[in-house]
């Protein structure tokens, strides 16, 4: 009988391929331990991080740089490349026997690998040091792009000239090599030439070479039709299954590739002991299944990890995150029966909606004025909008002011969200939200200078509000003609229908002027028997600093209450160039347990937040808590209360990371930060564009708008989605 060597000369050994995975051995023999460590590295390390983790369309993302997310971080890394060192020597010592015409269990291979320490911390170490680099190069890419190519391209070269080095690894799992004599036999490898059929083009730098790139194609390919995939409960599944199996495919193939290389090149048993570690001497006898019992043992934390992130023990946040083209200064966002609408306005200049749902949204589509707009949900599930409008007059020194409500229907909104947007389209629906259309009141204007009532500068003149939680939808509005001066008139309609087909109107003079208006510069809250309702008016000061506050209450008969409130805050905190650009100060006001109206106000150049509690519905007395935020910047104040009684606000600092402060009491005298995204590229960029409200089930949603700036590239806009998965956002 001939041994292995002698059939080894006669017809070479078995293609890589056949080596690798013509057994079940070598891959299970790697996959059990490195199956068994992402398994308890990973719930060990996520629970220690828990604190800095949300869960982002189903996917785990880091939100903090903390001690305990870095110390989980790192200890899962060792953890992991050292099993999978364990188990690449297991699957190589299996490997070195299939090559000599034998088969090594997987338990036996263990044992061998548990004999062989230095090769397992060998492996090991390489393993760190190419993770280490890898991420390198992709940072370099992603920050740098022209360093990071270059830094590619060295890599590339160096992995080539270095390829020949594997050969090393056989030798010394077998351990018939001394680690110099083995790199010094891997080094030279190349000049014993075997013949282009034994090797691609004769050598084993382009057999490892080629290898690896073609399987690394392979795993780019399905990694990038995975990433097609909407987001659902498969998302971690097929994350962590591509990731444990294409790693443990590619390093045992490329273990194959080298011990092949080794045995043309040795006319020798590689493996003279394998007696003693239990090899079974039948060449014919091979293990059912081929690679299939190793694949499922990956599989494995797979299923484990997409169970978890669906159960969240550790009751982290979690959301989705839809990508938009951009949100701007001024936004609404709220809730209709397919998901949430966006309303976003930079003044003045542009006027945004579209329809959203959980992860997707529908096309961006105008507005049918650039002036102030709002928003808010309707009873039946739809949407209800209010819109100032400009009409041109009978010559361009004249014209008016219309304040047109829209309703629209689960069935519109729909439709519409589905709609094309493309010029041209005989099915493109006009321009803003469909439904129809009725004007609830008129303001004429005549201009001078040559303005007119299509000037970008109106916007400043003029706001709108809208609130659906009373019985009855209640509209608020205010405007300041041109040549009025600072006399406004502040209106209040109040709907006698969801649909606000008709109305009753009442009316009060004030005094206002702001330079521009945003979504908190007028805000209002109905009575929840529809009675009253609540608005907050933010006045500009002569000086520039500060934002005057002012509460008035109104009845359907025409009764009006006027409350001045303190909303400065103390001294103003951010310095004058940043206090000269802060437009996006102003307040909220919602209703609170007890019914009485709950004010939120940030005054201009200040980044602390005062939360007005009143005692009564005219606001006579309050409880005034100051809400220091959990990411300091001047933007819009934003917060809601939901059916807990209980304040939720929402702040975001200049990378547009955001948190949400959930209180724990109605004063908000105890908090709790709830943050959930972050880790933005510091400095590199600014926002004002942010929203927030709750769906019908207390889900937040927010949106989130930021400017991003980079030294190789002109500054871009984008927006964010987020719809919490559960109340508060997972939050107390």
């Amino acid at each position: 009988m001939q041994d292995s060597s002698t059939t080894r000369r006669m017809f070479g050994p078995a293609r890589a391929v056949s080596l690798a995975f013509g057994d079940p051995s070598p891959l299970l023999a790697y996959a059990v331990p490195s199956a068994l460590a992402a398994a308890v590295a990973g719930g060990v390390a996520t629970t220690v991080a828990a604190d800095d983790l949300s869960i982002v369309n189903h996917a785990p993302a880091l939100v903090a740089a903390s001690p305990s997310a870095f110390v989980g971080a790192a200890a899962f890394t060792v953890v992991l490349a050292l099993a999978q060192a364990f188990g690449l020597t297991a699957a190589t010592s299996a490997l070195l026997a299939r090559v000599d015409g034998r088969r090594l269990p997987a338990r036996a291979a263990w044992a061998r690998a548990a004999r062989r320490p230095g090769a397992v911390a060998i492996a090991a170490a390489v393993s760190l040091v190419a993770a280490s680099v890898l991420l390198l190069v992709s940072i370099l890419l992603s920050v740098q792009p022209v360093l990071g190519i270059v830094a590619a391209i060295v890599l590339l070269i160096a992995v080539i000239v270095l390829a020949p080095l594997a050969l090393a690894w056989p030798l010394l799992v077998a351990g018939t090599h001394p680690i110099g004599a083995a790199l010094a036999a891997g080094w030279r490898s190349p000049r014993a030439f075997q013949g282009r059929a034994a090797e691609p083009l004769g050598s084993p730098r382009f057999a490892l070479v080629f290898t690896a790139v073609s399987t690394g194609i392979i795993v780019l390919v399905i990694g990038w039709l995975a990433s097609t995939l909407p987001p659902g409960w498969w998302t971690p599944v097929v994350t962590a299954g591509l990731a444990l199996v294409s790693t443990a495919v590619v390093q045992v193939l490329l273990s194959a590739v080298a011990v092949r290389g080794a045995a043309l090149r040795s006319d020798a048993p590689l493996t003279p002991d394998e007696g003693a570690v239990g090899a079974e001497r039948s060449p014919a006898r091979t293990g059912r299944g081929g690679m299939l019992p190793g694949v499922a043992v990956l599989l494995a934390p797979a299923v484990l990890a997409g169970a978890l992130v669906a159960l969240n023990p550790w009751q982290v946040p979690a959301f989705a995150a839809a990508d938009v083209h951009r949100v701007w200064t001024s936004p609404q966002i709220v809730g209709w029966q397919g998901g949430s609408v966006l309303i976003s306005r930079l003044g003045g200049e542009d006027a945004t909606v579209r329809a959203c749902d959980d992860d997707a949204c529908g096309p961006v589509r105008e507005m049918a004025s650039i002036l102030p707009s709002a928003i808010a949900s309707a009873d039946d599930g739809g949407v209800l909008s209010a819109s100032w409008i400009p009409v041109e007059g009978a010559d361009d020194s004249s014209g008016s002011f219309e304040l047109r409500v829209t309703h629209s229907s689960t069935e519109q909104l729909a439709e519409w969200s589905t709609m094309s947007e493309a010029s041209g389209s005989h099915d493109a629906p006009e321009r803003g939200l469909p439904g129809e259309v009725r004007t609830l009141s008129s303001v004429e204007a005549v201009f001078e200078g040559g303005n007119s009532v299509f000037a970008r500068s109106n916007e400043s003149r003029m706001a709108v509000a809208v609130d659906s939680r009373g019985a009855l939808p209640v509209i608020a509005s205010v405007i300041r003609p041109p040549g009025s001066g600072d006399d406004a008139t502040l209106a209040l309609d109040f709907c006698a229908d969801a649909e606000c087909s008709s109305s009753a109107r009442t009316e009060l003079s004030v005094e206002w002027a702001l330079s521009t208006t945003n979504a908190t510069t007028l805000d209002v809250v109905a009575a929840e028997d529809g009675g009253s309702a609540a608005m907050t008016l933010v006045q500009r000061e002569a000086d520039g600093y500060g934002s005057p506050l002012r509460l008035l209450t109104a009845t359907v008969d025409g009764a009006w209450t006027v409350e001045t409130l303190d909303a400065s805050g103390g001294d103003a905190t951010a310095d004058q160039a940043q206090n000269d650009l802060d437009f996006a100060y102003g307040a909220q006001v919602e209703r609170g347990a007890d019914g009485s109206p709950v004010i939120l106000s940030r005054a201009r150049g200040s980044d602390v937040l005062r939360l007005f509690s009143c005692a009564d519905e005219v606001c006579a007395d309050a409880v005034v808590t100051e809400v220091a935020q959990h990411l300091a910047f001047l933007h819009i104040p934003a917060f809601v209360i939901d059916t807990s009684g209980r304040p939720l606000i929402g702040t975001i600092d200049r990378d547009a990371n955001v948190a949400l402060v959930s209180c724990d009491d109605e004063a908000c005298r105890d908090r709790t930060a709830v943050p959930l995204t972050g880790l933005g590229p510091s400095g590199a960029g600014s926002t004002g564009g942010f929203a927030l409200s709750v769906d019908d089930r207390d889900r937040p949603l927010l949106a989130v708008g930021a400017r991003r700036s980079a030294s190789t590239a002109p500054s871009s806009f984008e927006g964010t989605i987020l719809t919490c998965a559960a109340a508060r956002c997972g939050g107390s």
